[in-house]
């Protein structure tokens, strides 16, 4: 029966033509891969190349070549961090626990955040008890050196419209972690010890 076969020629035709098909397959794979790996490079070339940067000024439009380096952490930027906290953690129109929450959340650790959360439902509920509160922030100074992180400011609270003054200061626990777009410094506040004078 093998000789038959042999002699017809149809099993080693198809045997021939079946690994002419396996090489077009080797050949085809090869050159998608070949590609895939040229378009993952020019992929990486492209992204590590700087950006241009439009900046618009009223109708104008100003184009300034941008660079990719990670931002130092020098005590301005240290301020406007801090500057942005407590506009955003102290100064609010109600006392509303889970929006402050939200405010905070891209300069916050996420156990600081649930600790505020909880202090400013237990301030809502017990403190002021339903009663209408605004809070704002005046005359903030800030102290950077080497160990710590100071804010000091006057809250302006406000329960049912009656002014009360309260001289506060804010010692910052400041720790670096994942810059984010909301976030570009990649600075976040850990927790805070806050001495308020009467």
């Amino acid at each position: 029966m093998l000789l038959k076969a042999i002699e017809n020629g149809k099993p080693i035709n198809q045997w021939v033509a079946l690994n002419r098909i396996l090489f077009l397959y080797k050949v085809g794979g090869a050159a998608v891969a070949g590609l895939c790996a040229l378009l993952v490079i020019l992929c990486l070339t492209l992204s590590n190349r700087n950006p241009i940067v439009a900046i618009q000024q009223g109708a104008d439009y100003t184009f300034v070549q941008g660079t990719r380096r990670p931002v130092p952490l020098g005590e301005d930027n240290i301020k406007r961090f801090v500057e942005e906290y407590v506009g955003l953690a102290y100064q609010w129109d109600t006392l509303d626990p889970n929006h402050i929450g939200e405010d905070i959340a891209p300069l916050v650790t996420d156990n600081f955040r649930a600790q505020e959360i909880a202090e400013l439902s237990q301030e809502k509920d017990k403190d002021f008890m339903g009663k209408k509160v605004k809070q704002s922030v005046a005359g903030l100074g800030i102290q950077i050196t080497k160990d710590s992180t100071v804010a000091t400011f006057d809250v302006v609270l406000r329960v049912d419209n009656v002014p009360l003054v309260v001289p506060t200061q804010v010692s910052f626990q400041l720790v670096q972690g994942d810059r984010t777009q909301w976030n570009p410094l990649g600075l976040y506040v850990a927790g805070e010890i806050v001495y308020q004078g009467k």
